[in-house]
């Protein structure tokens, strides 16, 4: 089993922002003294000291309110050359669900700060990074003056407002020593809708449109999940069973299985079907709904430059 972390390799150049020690609320608005009845908790992970061929990305903290489970979205933008990258690591305070990187079609100043967890928001960002580390050879591409956003989840379980900021440490690697660029793959859906008390099921299909090996692949759901499975397939009709969590357990939702495929990629040929399927019981008296359960399947392929993306229900 392989801790969901993120790896990236570039040169030593930081796109930390400048306002790293200030409060922000979801809203992009000031909020160091938002809670009237008690300081936050400061839960803000250190920042790592620079180094060479390290970048650190960070935005300005904020402030995860008690029982809340909101993604929040924070604009940072790289302005260095291109570079390769082929590890990096997601830094997060108590509470911290998963950091990802997005690229923003819709870039804001560097530092806002803005609560992304309406399903809708995800038509705003493209597909950027999957944490996992690659072997020797292989690489990410990082493109010059990307403007980028720092997806963060948290589920404040405690009875006091924290204050966190997350970083995204990468480490990069010369271009000339890519032998095989790798991208990151993801298909997902928003429009989940689980009634209390039932069982619900959904499924989708993502087709390939080139060819690409396959190096890792897991799934991902939250704590009501029962069953992930993933299918495999020349066409719909000659899907087979290729990723199980059966049963699904609630320490998945931090911590997903994954298959590996680093030392043997797998040939995935253009027109290769890749299903979906979740199961979930929902044991509570409210339905929910997206950002507080999700479905998707997560991965990396090699032999291309660019993300693999299928996004349904927006």
């Amino acid at each position: 089993m392989k801790r969901f972390v993120v790896a990236v390799a570039v040169i030593g150049l930081c796109s930390c922002s400048a306002e790293d020690d200030g409060g922000a609320s979801a809203d992009g608005e000031d909020n160091a003294d938002s809670s009237d009845e008690e300081e936050p908790v400061d839960e803000r992970v250190e920042m790592p000291a620079e180094r060479d061929g390290v970048i650190n990305f960070a935005g300005p903290d904020f402030v995860v309110m008690p029982g809340q489970d909101a993604l929040t979205c924070i604009h940072v933008t790289y302005d260095g050359p291109e570079v390769a990258y082929n590890n990096a690591i997601s830094l997060q305070g108590k509470g911290g669900h998963h950091v990802i990187f997005l690229g923003a079609k819709e870039p804001k100043p560097p530092g806002t700060v803005e609560d992304c967890s309406d399903g809708a928001d995800m038509s705003k960002y493209d597909l950027l990074m999957i944490p996992q580390e690659l072997p020797a050879g292989y690489g990410t591409v990082l493109p010059a003056n990307r403007k980028i956003v720092i997806q963060s989840h948290y589920v404040n379980t405690t009875d006091k407002p924290i204050r966190v900021r997350d970083i995204v440490q990468l480490t990069t690697i010369p271009m000339e020593e890519v032998e095989v660029w790798a991208a990151p793959l993801a298909t997902n859906t928003i429009d989940i809708t689980l009634p209390p008390g039932k069982e619900t099921e959904v499924s989708f299909d993502c087709t390939l449109e080139n060819d690409v090996d396959l190096l890792m692949l897991g799934g991902h759901m939250h704590e009501w999940g029962t069953k992930f499975e993933a299918l495999l397939g020349p066409s719909v009709d000659e899907l087979e069973p290729f990723y199980l969590a059966d049963p699904w357990q609630a320490d998945f939702r931090d911590v997903p299985p994954v298959n590996l495929f680093l030392e043997n990629p797998l040939p995935l040929k253009a027109g290769t079907v890749l299903r979906t399927h979740c199961t979930w019981n929902n044991t509570e008296a409210e339905a929910l709904e997206f950002p507080h359960e999700m479905c998707a399947t997560f991965g990396i392929v090699a032999g291309t430059r660019d993300p693999i993306e299928c996004r349904f229900g927006e």
